[in-house]
């Protein structure tokens, strides 16, 4: 296999492995959202137990879910905007300044869409291991 295909199956797998992590953030993003409503709604016996500063990690795990969803949006709005902007530059195809802006704000989104996503499954975990009490292992 050639150099320059080795290059082109490596960006295949690339694009194809970006647009799973967006997807999987995405949804990562709306489950935390669900999740934090349905524990905050106290519907369940497990929920009723939970106490104040699990309530807290809830609504933190809600307001990432809320920003994840957010970012990935923007991640798409620039991802279009450069996309375009380099399209309408003449015949050049090439970015402006303008569009490196509209770059520079898509991998940002990417990248923080990621860490909030995590940092919202923490919250949730966290929330959900304060009140799941394990039994003493007999040693």
């Amino acid at each position: 296999m050639t150099p320059e295909k080795r290059l082109e199956n490596l960006r295949k797998e690339q694009d194809a492995y970006s647009a799973k992590v967006s997807e999987t953030s995405r949804y990562i993003g709306y489950g935390l959202v669900a999740a934090a409503f349905s524990l905050l709604s106290r519907a369940t016996e497990f929920s009723k137990g939970m106490e104040a500063f699990a309530d807290n990690l809830l609504v933190w795990a809600a307001i990432c879910g809320c920003i994840a969803v957010s970012l990935d949006y923007l991640q798409m709005l620039m991802g279009w905007l450069a996309a375009s902007q380099a399209a309408n530059n003449g015949t050049e195809y090439k970015q402006t300044k303008r569009g490196k802006q509209f770059q520079a704000v898509l991998n940002f989104s990417f990248y923080g869409k990621q860490v909030v996503a995590i940092s919202g499954v923490l919250f949730l975990l966290t929330a959900i291991g304060s009140r799941v009490s394990f039994p003493a292992i007999a040693g």
